[in-house]
Protein backbone atom coordinates (compact mmCIF):
# COMPACT_ATOMS: atom_id res chain seq x y z
CA UNK A 1 0.00 0.00 0.00
CA UNK A 2 2.53 2.23 0.79
CA UNK A 3 4.15 1.44 -2.17
CA UNK A 4 1.15 2.51 -4.33
CA UNK A 5 1.14 5.71 -2.59
CA UNK A 6 4.50 6.88 -3.35
CA UNK A 7 4.16 5.84 -6.75
CA UNK A 8 1.12 8.10 -6.82
CA UNK A 9 3.57 10.65 -5.62
CA UNK A 10 6.30 10.61 -7.53
CA UNK A 11 4.06 10.03 -10.77
CA UNK A 12 1.46 12.72 -10.38
CA UNK A 13 3.95 15.38 -10.77
CA UNK A 14 5.17 14.18 -13.36
CA UNK A 15 2.00 13.46 -15.73
CA UNK A 16 1.02 16.56 -14.70
CA UNK A 17 4.39 18.14 -15.94
CA UNK A 18 4.06 16.31 -19.51
CA UNK A 19 0.76 17.03 -20.00
CA UNK A 20 1.31 18.61 -23.27
CA UNK A 21 2.92 15.27 -24.41
CA UNK A 22 0.53 12.79 -22.57
CA UNK A 23 -3.06 13.56 -23.14
CA UNK A 24 -4.21 11.97 -19.22
CA UNK A 25 -7.48 12.28 -17.28
CA UNK A 26 -6.88 11.13 -13.91
CA UNK A 27 -9.47 9.98 -11.53
CA UNK A 28 -8.56 9.44 -8.09
CA UNK A 29 -11.76 7.20 -6.11
CA UNK A 30 -11.00 6.31 -2.90
CA UNK A 31 -12.14 3.08 -1.47
CA UNK A 32 -14.71 3.00 1.38
CA UNK A 33 -14.78 4.48 4.56
CA UNK A 34 -13.97 2.71 7.84
CA UNK A 35 -17.70 3.58 9.00
CA UNK A 36 -19.18 1.82 5.25
CA UNK A 37 -16.92 -1.02 5.77
CA UNK A 38 -18.54 -1.71 9.54
CA UNK A 39 -22.42 -1.09 8.36
CA UNK A 40 -21.63 -3.39 5.31
CA UNK A 41 -20.54 -6.03 7.59
CA UNK A 42 -22.77 -5.35 10.05
CA UNK A 43 -26.12 -5.65 7.34
CA UNK A 44 -24.64 -8.95 6.09
CA UNK A 45 -24.47 -10.56 9.57
CA UNK A 46 -27.91 -9.46 9.78
CA UNK A 47 -28.22 -11.29 6.40
CA UNK A 48 -26.67 -14.32 7.79
CA UNK A 49 -28.62 -14.14 10.76
CA UNK A 50 -31.39 -14.68 9.04
CA UNK A 51 -30.74 -17.50 6.57
CA UNK A 52 -29.92 -19.65 10.54
CA UNK A 53 -32.74 -18.63 12.19
CA UNK A 54 -34.81 -19.29 9.44
CA UNK A 55 -32.74 -22.37 8.30
CA UNK A 56 -33.52 -24.01 12.04
CA UNK A 57 -35.89 -27.19 11.76
CA UNK A 58 -38.65 -27.12 14.48
CA UNK A 59 -38.19 -30.72 14.84
CA UNK A 60 -35.11 -32.53 15.22
CA UNK A 61 -34.03 -35.29 13.19
CA UNK A 62 -34.80 -37.60 16.14
CA UNK A 63 -38.46 -36.07 16.73
CA UNK A 64 -37.51 -33.72 19.33
CA UNK A 65 -38.41 -30.20 19.33
CA UNK A 66 -36.02 -28.19 18.33
CA UNK A 67 -35.31 -24.59 19.94
CA UNK A 68 -34.44 -21.70 17.68
CA UNK A 69 -30.90 -20.15 18.27
CA UNK A 70 -31.15 -17.17 20.91
CA UNK A 71 -31.70 -13.98 20.14
CA UNK A 72 -32.34 -10.60 21.23
CA UNK A 73 -35.55 -8.65 20.83
CA UNK A 74 -33.56 -5.93 18.77
CA UNK A 75 -31.91 -8.99 16.21
CA UNK A 76 -35.57 -10.17 16.44
CA UNK A 77 -37.29 -7.32 15.51
CA UNK A 78 -34.68 -6.80 12.32
CA UNK A 79 -35.19 -10.55 11.23
CA UNK A 80 -38.65 -10.20 11.18
CA UNK A 81 -38.16 -6.63 9.50
CA UNK A 82 -35.85 -8.34 7.12
CA UNK A 83 -38.47 -11.15 6.45
CA UNK A 84 -41.60 -8.66 5.66
CA UNK A 85 -38.64 -6.61 2.95
CA UNK A 86 -38.13 -9.87 1.23
CA UNK A 87 -42.15 -10.52 1.17
CA UNK A 88 -42.81 -6.85 -0.29
CA UNK A 89 -39.92 -6.62 -2.46
CA UNK A 90 -41.94 -7.24 -5.40
CA UNK A 91 -44.08 -5.35 -4.72
CA UNK A 92 -42.02 -2.54 -3.85
CA UNK A 93 -39.83 -2.96 -6.82
CA UNK A 94 -42.83 -2.50 -9.42
CA UNK A 95 -43.84 0.49 -7.05
CA UNK A 96 -39.87 1.86 -7.56
CA UNK A 97 -40.57 0.93 -11.53
CA UNK A 98 -43.50 2.50 -11.90
CA UNK A 99 -42.27 5.82 -10.34
CA UNK A 100 -44.43 6.38 -7.67
CA UNK A 101 -41.94 5.70 -5.15
CA UNK A 102 -38.24 6.82 -5.09
CA UNK A 103 -35.43 5.54 -2.96
CA UNK A 104 -34.95 8.58 0.14
CA UNK A 105 -31.15 9.59 1.30
CA UNK A 106 -32.05 8.45 4.04
CA UNK A 107 -32.59 5.22 3.87
CA UNK A 108 -36.33 4.94 3.58
CA UNK A 109 -39.15 5.18 0.25
CA UNK A 110 -40.60 8.42 -0.36
CA UNK A 111 -43.25 8.94 -2.02
CA UNK A 112 -43.29 10.35 -5.56
CA UNK A 113 -46.32 10.16 -6.58
CA UNK A 114 -49.61 9.60 -4.96
CA UNK A 115 -51.89 7.05 -7.16
CA UNK A 116 -55.26 7.88 -7.94
CA UNK A 117 -56.03 4.78 -9.49
CA UNK A 118 -55.14 1.12 -8.89
CA UNK A 119 -50.84 0.43 -10.19
CA UNK A 120 -50.80 -3.14 -11.23
CA UNK A 121 -53.46 -4.14 -9.10
CA UNK A 122 -52.61 -2.78 -5.97
CA UNK A 123 -55.17 0.07 -4.46
CA UNK A 124 -53.57 3.62 -3.54
CA UNK A 125 -54.26 2.62 0.37
CA UNK A 126 -52.17 -0.43 -0.49
CA UNK A 127 -49.72 1.31 -1.99
CA UNK A 128 -49.52 3.46 0.99
CA UNK A 129 -49.52 0.89 3.43
CA UNK A 130 -46.64 -1.12 1.20
CA UNK A 131 -44.45 2.02 1.63
CA UNK A 132 -45.28 2.70 5.44
CA UNK A 133 -44.53 -1.23 6.46
CA UNK A 134 -41.04 -0.55 3.84
CA UNK A 135 -40.25 1.94 6.14
CA UNK A 136 -41.02 0.44 9.57
CA UNK A 137 -38.33 -2.69 8.26
CA UNK A 138 -36.44 -0.16 6.93
CA UNK A 139 -36.19 2.26 10.49
CA UNK A 140 -35.87 -1.11 12.75
CA UNK A 141 -32.86 -2.38 10.42
CA UNK A 142 -30.97 1.38 10.77
CA UNK A 143 -31.36 1.26 14.07
CA UNK A 144 -30.07 -2.06 14.15
CA UNK A 145 -27.26 -1.00 12.11
CA UNK A 146 -26.51 1.61 14.92
CA UNK A 147 -26.68 -1.31 17.62
CA UNK A 148 -24.25 -3.36 16.37
CA UNK A 149 -21.67 -1.06 14.44
CA UNK A 150 -18.87 -1.05 16.68
CA UNK A 151 -18.10 2.26 17.93
CA UNK A 152 -21.09 4.35 16.23
CA UNK A 153 -22.24 7.62 17.59
CA UNK A 154 -25.59 8.99 17.64
CA UNK A 155 -24.64 12.12 15.21
CA UNK A 156 -23.56 9.22 12.86
CA UNK A 157 -26.92 8.30 12.13
CA UNK A 158 -27.68 9.89 8.90
CA UNK A 159 -24.14 8.61 7.40
CA UNK A 160 -25.13 4.92 8.21
CA UNK A 161 -28.66 5.71 7.08
CA UNK A 162 -27.13 6.91 3.92
CA UNK A 163 -24.73 4.08 3.93
CA UNK A 164 -28.22 1.82 3.80
CA UNK A 165 -29.62 4.07 1.05
CA UNK A 166 -26.59 3.18 -1.14
CA UNK A 167 -27.58 -0.29 -0.70
CA UNK A 168 -31.24 -0.01 -1.26
CA UNK A 169 -30.28 2.03 -4.66
CA UNK A 170 -28.14 -0.65 -5.87
CA UNK A 171 -30.70 -3.21 -5.44
CA UNK A 172 -33.56 -0.98 -6.87
CA UNK A 173 -34.56 -1.40 -10.51
CA UNK A 174 -33.20 0.26 -13.17
CA UNK A 175 -34.91 3.22 -13.86
CA UNK A 176 -35.98 4.06 -10.91
CA UNK A 177 -35.87 7.27 -8.52
CA UNK A 178 -33.52 7.89 -5.79
CA UNK A 179 -32.32 11.23 -4.15
CA UNK A 180 -28.49 11.77 -4.22
CA UNK A 181 -26.43 12.96 -1.26
CA UNK A 182 -27.86 16.13 -1.94
CA UNK A 183 -30.87 15.19 -1.81
CA UNK A 184 -31.41 16.06 -6.36
CA UNK A 185 -33.83 13.29 -8.04
CA UNK A 186 -32.06 11.04 -10.41
CA UNK A 187 -33.12 7.83 -12.75
CA UNK A 188 -31.04 4.69 -11.84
Amino acid sequence: MMIRRLALFVLLPLAASCGKLLNVDLLVVGGPTALEKQVLGSYQTLGSDLLAYSSVRGVAPDGSLQVPPPTTDSQAAALRAMQNRSYNRDDVNRLLSAGVLGEGRNGLLIVREKPTEPIDGMSPQMVSRIAEEENVDRAVLIERLMATVPGVREDQKGEVAWIFATLNQEAAPTGSSYQDRNGIWRAK
